[in-house]
């Protein structure tokens, strides 16, 4: 059985990406400097070029495409891990899988899509989108929560239950 130490891990993760997500979304409804702090805040961690990044009344929000779709994709698969989860103490589920993998591994195979899409728009061979870009971020950033998750969500023992040994 899982301790709450687990879930709280699992639950503190989902709901600061949630609230990453809003704060990201936020600037075109915020008046500055509101909406210059949260720009210059999300400037560290994304380009925010104005033609690559979803607007909403002719204003950006801090993200770009492909950063917003990681972001969203991140959350969905936090969130959708709690699916994957066994119920009761029979079977194996498919987080101890994802855990027992080479998950290092995983994440470079679920990158491959959005360096393809990258690649082949910088070569000029494809005219990336913003639904590519989103969706190959979101591919990518659904491994990633997948990832967290499932290491966020593993059955830890319980220090009062574990057997101490005799010297």
């Amino acid at each position: 059985m899982q301790t709450s130490k687990t879930s709280i891990g699992w639950l503190i993760a989902t709901g600061a990406t949630a609230l990453v997500i809003v704060a990201a979304a936020l600037p075109p409804v915020l008046d500055d400097p509101a909406s210059g702090l949260l720009h210059h805040a999300f400037s560290s961690i994304c380009h925010q070029l104005p033609e690559r990044s979803i607007h909403v009344d002719g204003r950006a929000v801090a993200l770009c495409h492909r950063c917003t779709g990681m972001l969203l994709g991140l959350w969905a698969g936090l969130f959708s891990a709690i699916g994957l989860r066994p119920i009761g103490s029979a079977g194996r589920s498919a987080l101890e899988d994802v855990r027992s993998s080479r998950q290092g591994l995983w994440l470079v195979v679920f990158l491959v899509p959005t360096a393809i899409d990258w690649a082949l728009g910088a070569g000029g061979v494809w005219a990336n989108t913003p639904i590519s870009r989103m969706l190959t971020g979101a591919v990518f950033g659904a491994a990633a929560g997948l990832i967290l998750a499932a290491n966020l969500l593993a059955p830890r023992p319980r220090p009062d239950l574990v057997p101490t040994h005799a010297v």
